[in-house]
């Protein structure tokens, strides 16, 4: 269905498919497996007046033929959504569904792995930006839900899943206002701004509390270099309850998860609060193009962030150096509300019909979850890294590049199972996506993927990489056939690697 006029655009395209797909061992043991997947799944491209929305999501049933090929579930996709309410609120909206591993072998291939789970993460929220006198005004307030879907009964790969992720809440409140630079003041801006953010996590009711407010100061140097900073107060607080006990003094876990003993008083596991203080530069040569870098003081040491965004005709490209205190469930729905626009290119593993990790747009405001995913811990942490981001689309070519690195220092009572406080995660990512459509009846996909995960203590090092390509053709005017050939290996510390031929032939019919 498509509707068109001078400010408006919505094409949704819902589709009924069956694939065949077949996964051989080519190094390693295992079985020759043949699934028979049947998928329903629906696109959306929104842009109206008030309304400006993206939707792509899969459900996808597997058959197994064999006693080895299990039968398997799988949502996946992202939607988001921003709607203009009225002159300076809007609402936004968004979500993502996917599958990642649960036994230590981070990114790998979920269809062969015995242990995966459906991950889910969402958030809506209102904003309110308008002008007072000399004065901007901004207000916004974030509700988010993340949760996973697994059934958890055997060990991580050298520990139990005591530490696992099972589901969470989280609030963000944010305000400002401020005056430009000469408006008040020759020569400076000023924004004073205040926030909250809460989460409440099932996991030994865990509770995240993190208020704080500052001044910000810009001080132009030039037409387009300024020089930034700011002072404030931050308090945070990260709490939660202890584990039941058995008979025997020791922690009782079920479904790989440790028992909330409710009647524990809540004991605080991280508490900060001082003076946070930041300087640095901003500069912005064009409307396409900003730099920000910051050095300051926060959380007890030194941070460092910054971020360039570059936004051309037909291209893209990010980069942000990040340092933060965080946890699963605020990272998954923070990547989630990053997303923006309506015009996303999701690279899709076709032989699973999961989403490879990232969401490409040329018009900016794409995502990677690769990180977030790699890594599921209920635990929060210490979070530094960078990330970037590029996407191009010219004509018939379509390319996108994201790639990043980051460590986790977890905070955590002494003593849990699985992660020691002070402990660190390590993880490097990147992907690769090239489509091409040669005519209006053909297309090609070619998606390229590698993730290490170092992980601390007794738990797996896992290095997964692989390739897949597709070609798609139209054979009428809703039905379509692809067919795909991949490879996808892991290998875990001192462990035999594990290498997959996988082949894949399918039909679509789209309404």
């Amino acid at each position: 269905m498509a509707q068109s006029g001078s400010d408006r655009r919505v094409n949704v395209t819902p589709y009924l498919g069956m694939d065949q797909v077949v996964i051989a061992p080519i190094k390693g043991e295992g079985d020759v497996l043949t699934y028979t997947n049947v998928v329903a799944g629906v696109a959306a491209d929104v842009h109206t007046r008030r309304v400006e929305a993206a939707i792509d999501v899969q459900y996808n049933h597997s058959f197994g033929w064999g006693r080895q090929a299990t039968d398997q579930d799988t949502i996946s996709g992202i939607a988001t959504a921003n709607v203009r309410l009225a002159r300076g609120l809007a609402l936004q909206a968004g979500g993502l569904a996917t599958r990642a591993r649960t036994d230590g072998y981070s990114g790998a291939f979920a269809q062969r792995g015995s242990l995966s789970t459906q991950v889910y993460a969402g958030y809506v929220g209102p904003s309110y930006t308008t002008r007072l006198g000399d004065f901007d005004v901004n207000a916004a307030y974030r509700l988010g839900y993340a949760r996973i879907d697994d059934s958890t009964h055997r060990d991580f790969a050298g520990g139990q899943l005591s530490d696992a992720f099972a589901d969470s809440w989280t609030h963000s409140l944010l305000g400002s206002v401020g005056f430009a630079p000469d408006t008040l003041i020759p020569g400076v801006g000023l924004v004073a701004s205040a926030g909250y953010d809460r989460e409440d996590a099932s996991q030994l009711d865990q509770r995240f509390e993190d208020a704080w407010g500052r001044l910000d100061a810009t001080v132009p140097l030039s037409p387009t270099l300024a020089a930034v900073g700011g002072v404030g107060y931050e308090d945070i607080k990260i709490s939660q309850r202890s584990p039941l006990l058995d008979a025997n003094g020791v922690p009782v876990i079920r479904g790989g998860r440790y028992v909330t003993d409710e009647s524990s008083p809540r004991a605080l596991v991280y508490d900060f609060d001082d003076i946070i203080w930041d300087v640095g530069v901003l500069w912005r040569p064009s409307r396409r193009t900003s730099l920000e870098a910051r050095v300051g003081e926060r959380y007890g040491g030194m941070t460092y962030q910054g971020s360039f965004n570059w936004q051309g005709r037909d291209s893209s490209f990010a980069i942000a150096l990040f340092d933060g205190i965080d946890s699963f469930g605020r990272i998954i729905t923070g990547d989630v509300a990053a997303l923006s626009g309506s015009q996303f290119n999701i690279a899709r593993n076709p032989f699973t019909g999961d989403i490879t990790g990232c969401a490409f747009s040329a018009t900016g405001g794409g995502q990677c979850f690769n990180d977030a995913l790699a890594g599921i811990t209920g635990a929060n942490f210490r979070y530094r890294g960078v990330a970037a981001q590029y996407a191009l689309q010219r004509g018939q070519w379509g390319y996108g590049l994201g790639f990043g690195y980051s460590q986790r220092k977890f905070i955590t009572p002494n003593g849990q199972t699985v992660l020691i406080r002070g402990s660190r995660d390590q993880n490097w990512y990147g992907i690769g996506t090239v489509s091409y459509a040669p005519s209006n009846r053909d297309s090609i996909d070619v998606a390229t993927y590698l993730n290490y995960f170092d992980a601390s203590g007794n738990r797996e090092d896992v290095l997964n990489y692989g390739t897949f390509g597709s070609y798609n053709r139209n054979i009428g005017r809703n039905l379509s056939a692809s067919a795909s050939l991949g490879i996808d290996g892991v290998k875990a510390d001192d462990l035999e690697t594990l290498i997959n031929l996988m082949g894949q032939v399918g039909l679509r019919y789209s309404f």
